[in-house]
């Protein structure tokens, strides 16, 4: 049981099915505390040089981020709870623990698994490392 009001969860997505899972939890636990929802996308540019950002592949890679993030907008949005989007650059799980921290956040909810090819065997790498690294709770769905 939740011993705390939650206002503000962080939701990291990578368009995966697990990251929609995540998403569908963190819709329903925001609608039981009348929380806002922020979804986090992090695109991974190594050393977060900002030059390799304005690469033909990073645009591409972006517009497909456009969509998703616009699919989990009206997927938010029809459940009538307040919601946010960003989109960062750099190491995932860095940016994803140092972002929580900044904002405040009350809870992080994210998939198991992402989109990598490289397969950990219980969780994935992003998420094994923001479980580890990050001082709020954190919710990992299947």
């Amino acid at each position: 049981m939740i011993k705390r009001a939650l206002k503000k969860i962080l939701v990291p997505m990578d368009g995966s099915k697990s990251s929609f899972s995540a998403l569908d939890e963190a819709i329903y636990m925001a609608s039981q505390f009348d929380a806002q929802i922020t979804v986090l996308y992090v695109l991974h540019v190594a050393y977060d040089n900002p030059d390799l950002v304005n690469t033909p592949e990073t645009r591409k890679l972006l517009k497909k981020v456009t969509k998703f993030l616009e699919k989990a907008e009206k997927q938010v949005m029809k459940n009538k709870i307040s919601f946010k989007k960003e989109t960062l650059f750099g190491q995932e799980s860095k940016k994803i623990v140092d972002y929580s921290q900044k904002e405040k956040f009350d809870l992080i909810v994210m998939g198991s698994r992402g989109l990598s090819s490289i397969k950990r065997m219980i969780l994935g790498s992003v998420a094994s490392s923001v479980v580890t690294k990050s001082k709020i709770p954190v919710l990992v769905v299947k």
